[in-house]
């Protein structure tokens, strides 16, 4: 991605400055707060520093919207970002990192934190610290890698689109809250199912397949997929969600090796709450989610 279409927000002004985006914004005034009532009056200069993200977003159709939850700046700040850029003619899908399951205090600050996002959001896909271990090992960590596929993947696919793509890709994002990313390598076009069955084995986050309503695949090659590769994609993936799903689907030119990226859509907090969370009971007495059943 350019620089140039890129906003960092932080609230520390030296990890700010480290920042290749040519847009910065620093939230508050970059101090540490004590007491309680600058800690009242931090919140109030952070609110209103965030309106000045919103020039930057104003003139795009399309926003994305990165962040760790579970800490301060993230939590606070993603989902009113997210909030004041999101339009009619503007979606707004989140990528956002949920803390590893031996962090509980701030992986709970995390899910409370997703529900605003989900409520700010077109579509949030959740990047699950805690998948680490279920794949092996390699020079970025597996969130860093994701969060990167995700957000090339998105810009590449709806730059190309045209209007009633557009329309139609926000129709599927939207068919759920919350997403999830599964990606993995094409060895050959004539293999894409064995593709798509990989990338199913390691998602960014372990949602039930059999909830998935959406899915936008991505292919990023030497030569593009066509209908029929689509449709071996598809039908690998629906014979495993084990029902129809709506799809769509479309393919970026690039000299690399060939890798598929697939957006599975259509889940919404309560059931991604009861995946990221173990002691379930816990986490609605000490943060008052209820049960929807």
């Amino acid at each position: 991605l350019s620089p140039n279409h890129c906003v960092a927000v932080n609230t520390d002004r030296s990890q700010l400055s480290k920042s290749l985006a040519r847009n910065k914004v620093l939230l508050g005034n970059g101090q540490e707060h004590g007491g309680e009532m600058e800690e009242v009056q931090a919140k109030q200069d952070l609110q209103l520093s965030i309106r000045r993200v919103t020039p930057f977003t104003d003139a795009s159709d399309f926003t994305i919207v990165v962040a760790g939850l579970g800490g301060g700046t993230g939590t606070g700040a993603a989902p009113l970002i997210a909030q004041w850029s999101r339009s009619q003619i503007c979606p707004v899908v989140s990528v956002v990192a949920i803390p590893f399951i031996h962090e509980r205090e701030r992986r709970y600050v995390a899910l409370r934190g997703l529900k605003k996002m989900v409520e700010a959001c077109d579509c949030t896909i959740v990047i699950d610290n805690s998948m680490e271990s279920h794949v092996p090992s390699s020079k970025e960590r597996r969130a860093d890698e994701l969060a990167s596929l995700a957000v090339s993947g998105l810009t590449d696919l709806v730059s190309q689109m045209g209007s009633i793509q557009k329309q139609e890709f926000r129709r599927i994002v939207s068919l759920g809250s919350i997403a999830t990313l599964c990606s993995a390598p094409v060895k050959s076009r004539d293999m894409i199912q064995s593709a798509v069955f990989e990338a199913l084995k390691s998602p960014s986050a372990r949602l039930p397949l059999s909830n998935t309503r959406g899915a936008v695949l991505l292919y990023r090659g030497p030569d593009a997929i066509g209908n029929g590769h689509a449709v071996q994609a598809y039908e690998t993936l629906v014979s495993l969600a084990g029902h129809e799903v709506d799809f769509i689907y479309g393919s970026v030119q690039r000299d690399s090796d060939p890798r598929i990226c697939l957006l599975l859509t259509g889940y919404d907090y309560a059931t991604a709450v009861r995946t990221f969370v173990e002691f379930i009971e816990l986490y609605d007495i000490e943060y008052g989610q209820t049960n929807p059943g």
